[in-house]
């Protein structure tokens, strides 16, 4: 409790920060302010240092402490203008360091990969000379060696073909070893890799898909005498289709041959430039960090001893280094368990997923510690835990039982467990990473900063000498980031923008206030930012929040997926939307399996859930619902290894389900009881038609359209768009092998010209879209574009000229009738829609009666509906589940079941998820959004309001990209700023702190 008598508050810096919004007087009686762990950089601690640096000018007696245990002092005397340092001695215990190169060799760990390689390592050398032979080969257009005649005979790629079947097609899902193949079968995949390469003989390519199908070949088989895979020797000699077989069956893009080039560099090589670009298109968007070990060993590793060198190469050669080597863990675990003295065990991993993995290891999995698992006592330490667990974890083990802590980094600083002896750190971290250039976000598995990597040794040694085993080498040790990177540089900018508009003075504008950070993100990326949220409504002309945007920033979720929760409500499907928002608010549940042929069978069980819909996101609430049940019937672990589902993953998006519905209750759209309570907000959630345009409403701009004539997609910046491999979408008929031609019968089967999708990623000239749906023209004619539409948005459209694209019409009626009575409707300055006088009319008018209602209950969440604001919902309904059909789409059963609460024992009141407390900068949560929130063009069809199936030639416009800022782009009127209440008073009045 804060009273006058008070004479020290404790608080987060997020209490501090909004008490010193409500204006500078608040501390007219404080004297110092001391904020503790500003080493870990996440946007409140830099928000506030950026507020104190102005107060301080103001306020002469204040004085500032700003304190860490590994403090980037160098950046804060530049930002504070040379202030005093002073360094206080710490009395830690000694902890002994040991780094990968000395567990290898002191614990003899080894692995069958490790065994192999040793083995093979002669034999690499004689394959550099074959490859480097291949190469000149190819570069001089000589013919190494006649072709050789086959051993079997060419199987037809026609027989291999096999459209959606059961599990039979997947019947068998571990990859022959190399060493177990027939050899005629090795004789004849090098004998196909052979003439493909040196006599471009694409038709071989049968006979390895063919081998990889039915012999169970991995697709990443190596030629025996080059150690080159059918995707590197596809992408060397440019063979597009193929590249995208491959990749389609699982083929892996981070292979290397015996010179160390992946397919990307063999592309790169010989200028197929086209293949680069795919390849890199994929690779950027597969979320991977820069982690490639075995290079820097290669690179930098003149220091090492010969044998350290060698176990380090025989390692990294084994394990991939995107992942974190559990079964090392376990060996190190056991050797500490059996050879060492009593104490605590804190093992650092970087994300729940992990977590629980190794939790299952320990307690079912492993013989050797299940069997006695009375001797330990296993404790989960996670942003999202219950904070009755997180006090169990301080309390001593009773004698004879050994504490296990596995912990993401809060245990770095938020939480001193004091009888840890003995640390392990993966030395690695998810971080979300925010794309500017492509506006996508990923959680990304990184390196830990240097300063992280202090703090976690220090956790060994607090009150008795300890030991530190770290999980990577001294060279990468040595080319650690000094520091992690600042959240401002990290987190999405809309998101930022939003809590800066709430955060800043009222007169400064936004990109002022965040370049006056210590590390400031680029002002023109800001200035994007700003222009996408006056473009989903949440901002008006001038920077000032509207009601939407007021509510986005109290949603613990991206903007545009906050917009798509609050449509559902209006919409009354709230449910599965909440499901899928919060999917993708985190990240895919599926897992990639490492085999090839288990990343088939994952994507069938991908397509198994897709219900005929054509839709990605209709794959996550399948899924999440199956999970569910699974769950409830006491099988989720084996339901989860079955589907290629991550167990972790599905916990954590039940715990953000739960938060943002207490989120929604707290704010008044669901209430406890009567109109508006979860059964009424949820009467449309059996429509899949209505579920849809909540997502549209909020995934817009993101939409691409089809162009029937070259059976492409298009989006306003890219004349061509393809489907990212992982979408359901990619892959109509899903076959053991894809067509040469996948993409363009992908496209040819979609029964609609419009879709929506959750992130595009791009690289050089080409463009991938993941996670879509298609939606009827219908639904993009009501819920995209501004809440206010120009007045002259709808136009006759004899009197506007542009470029033909392909519409649809049924009948010859129809065809007559439009070419004579048809207008234009712009949604924006490029979505442009053409259709029939009549209905565009009757559109407008609904569109406009929908756009007032959703306004009226931002303004008013907890206010009766009236009998015409139903009526109006009962009228969209009907015309978009009208739409629905006559375009042939399917309606689903089963979508809006009510999902069970989740049980307390799961650890997942995610209270903490997106609280004030000062957190860790490295996003330890995990919580990532994926979302791609570019403005597009549109190239459109004409929607009619029952869509046709057929489609017919018609002429359609578009105008060029003009100025974004519409000054009435937003119909809703700004609340002011000094209407929004501060969450506490200041520290000199009594309020309830924590």
């Amino acid at each position: 409790r804060v009273s006058p008598k008070t004479l020290v508050t404790f608080c987060t810096n997020g209490i501090l920060l909004r008490t010193l919004m409500a204006g500078d007087s608040t501390l007219s009686t404080v004297t110092h302010i001391i904020v503790d762990e500003v080493h870990e950089r996440d946007r409140f601690s830099d928000f506030l240092l950026i507020k104190l640096r102005d107060v301080l000018q103001s306020h002469a007696n204040l004085k500032l402490i700003i304190s860490s245990a590994a403090l980037d002092a160098d950046l804060f005397i530049r930002y504070f203008g040379c202030c005093p340092v002073i360094h206080i001695q710490g009395r830690p215990f000694e902890v002994k360091e040991m780094f990968l190169e000395d567990i290898l060799r002191s614990t003899g760990y080894t692995n069958k990969e490790m065994v192999k390689y040793k083995k093979e390592k002669q034999q690499e050398e004689k394959q550099q000379s074959t490859l480097t032979e291949w190469c000149s080969a190819q570069e001089n257009n000589s013919k190494l060696e006649p072709e050789r005649p086959r051993s079997v005979p060419r199987a037809a790629e026609e027989c291999c073909l096999l459209g959606d079947g059961g599990d039979t097609v997947f019947n068998q899902l571990t990859e022959k070893d190399v060493n177990c193949l027939e050899p005629w079968i090795v004789k004849e995949m090098d004998s196909c890799l052979s003439d493909i390469w040196l006599h471009k003989d694409v038709d071989s390519f049968a006979q390895v898909f063919h081998l990889i199908l039915t012999e169970n070949v991995s697709v990443d088989y190596r030629h025996s005498e080059t150690s080159a895979t059918a995707l590197m020797i596809a992408s060397g000699r440019g063979f597009l289709s193929q590249v995208e077989q491959l990749i389609s069956m699982g083929a892996s893009i981070h292979c290397r041959s015996s010179n160390g080039w992946m397919a990307v560099d063999w592309a790169k090589r010989f200028g197929q430039m086209e293949v680069v670009d795919l390849l890199e298109s994929f690779s950027a968007s597969a979320g991977f960090g820069n982690l490639d070990e075995s290079s820097l060993v290669q690179r930098s590793g003149s220091d090492l001893s010969a044998e350290d060198r060698e176990l380090l190469t025989a390692y990294h050669h084994s394990f991939d280094d995107e992942k974190v080597d559990l079964d090392l863990i376990m060996h190190l675990l056991y050797n500490i368990c059996h050879s060492c003295e009593t104490g605590a065990i804190l093992i650092f991993l970087p994300g729940y997923d992990e977590i629980v993995s190794l939790r299952d290891r320990i307690l079912f999995d492993d013989r050797r510690f299940a069997d006695n698992a009375h001797r330990y006592q296993v404790f989960m330490l996670h942003s999202n835990m219950q904070t009755l667990d997180q006090k169990k974890v301080l309390k001593s083990a009773p004698p004879g039982v050994r504490k296990i802590i596995l912990s993401t980094n809060i245990a770095e600083t938020s939480i001193t467990v004091n009888d840890v002896v003995f640390v392990i750190d993966s030395g690695k971290v998810k971080e979300k990473s925010f794309d500017a250039l492509s506006r996508v976000t990923m959680l990304k598995m990184g390196w830990i900063s240097k300063a992280s990597a202090i703090q976690r040794k220090g956790r060994a040694g607090r009150c008795q000498p300890g030991v530190c085993f770290r999980l990577f080498s001294r060279l990468r040790f040595q080319n650690m980031l000094e520091f992690q990177s600042p959240e401002l540089l990290r987190m999405p900018l809309q998101e930022l923008c939003l809590h800066t508009k709430l955060l800043a003075p009222s007169n400064c504008p936004i990109v002022d206030f965040l370049m006056k950070a210590p590390d400031p993100p680029p002002a023109l990326i800001v200035k994007n930012a700003l222009q996408m949220l006056k473009t989903i409504d949440a901002m008006g002309p001038w920077e000032d929040l509207t009601e939407l945007g007021y509510h986005l920033t109290e949603l613990p979720v991206e903007p545009h997926l906050g917009k798509m929760v609050l449509c559902a409500v209006v919409l009354k499907c709230l449910d599965p939307v909440l499901t899928i928002a919060c999917a993708l608010a985190y990240r895919d549940p599926f897992v990639l399996p490492t085999l090839a042929s288990q990343k088939r069978a994952a994507m069938l069980c991908r397509k198994r859930f897709t219900a005929g819909t054509f839709s990605d996101h209709m794959v996550l609430l399948r899924a999440f619902q199956a999970w569910q049940k699974a769950r409830s019937d006491g099988w989720e672990r084996a339901f989860c290894e079955k589907n290629f589902l991550s167990q972790a993953t599905m916990q954590i998006i039940a715990g953000m389900r739960t938060q943002l519905l207490g989120q929604l209750r707290a704010s008044g759209f669901v209430r406890a009881r009567g109109g508006a309570d979860i059964r009424d907000v949820n009467s449309n959630s059996e429509n899949w038609a209505v579920v849809k345009a909540a997502l549209v409403a909020g995934m817009y701009p993101n939409l691409v359209h089809v162009d029937r004539e070259s059976l492409v997609l298009t989006a306003p910046k890219e004349k061509k768009v393809r489907f990212h491999p992982t979408s359901v979408l990619s892959q109509p008929q899903y076959k053991k092998i894809p067509p040469v031609n996948g993409q363009t019968a992908a496209v040819q089967a979609l029964p609609t010209d419009w879709l929506i999708y959750d992130e595009m990623t791009r690289a050089h000239r080409l463009a991938n879209i993941r996670c879509c749906s298609v939606v009827t023209p219908i639904t993009v004619a009501l819920f995209c574009g501004p809440a206010r539409l120009p007045s002259n948005a709808l136009q006759a459209s004899s009197s506007c000229q542009g470029d033909g694209v392909s519409s649809d019409s049924s009948d010859s009626e129809m065809e007559d009738r439009t070419t004579s009575n048809a207008s234009l409707l712009k949604l924006d300055e490029w979505l442009h829609l053409k259709l029939d006088s009549e209905a565009a009319g009757l559109l407008l008018q609904l569109r406009q009666k929908w756009h007032s209602l959703f306004l009226r209950r931002m303004r008013a969440p907890s206010k009766s509906w009236s009998q015409g604001d139903d009526a109006t919902v009962r009228a969209v309904v009907a015309v978009l589940t009208a739409e629905e059909q006559s375009a042939g789409l399917q309606q689903p059963s089963g979508i809006g079941q009510r999902p069970r609460p989740v049980a307390s024992e799961d650890h997942l009141l995610a209270s903490t998820w997106r609280s004030t407390n000062s957190r860790k900068s490295t996003a330890e949560t995990e919580f990532s959004d994926s979302s791609n929130a570019e403005k597009v063009v549109m190239k459109s069809t004409r929607p009619m309001l029952h869509q046709p199936k057929q489609y017919k030639r018609r002429n359609i416009l578009y105008s060029k990209q003009t100025s974004d800022d519409r000054s009435d782009q937003s119909s809703m009127k700004s609340a002011d700023s000094s209407s929004f209440p501060s969450p506490c008073a200041s520290p000199s009045s009594p309020i309830s702190g924590k």
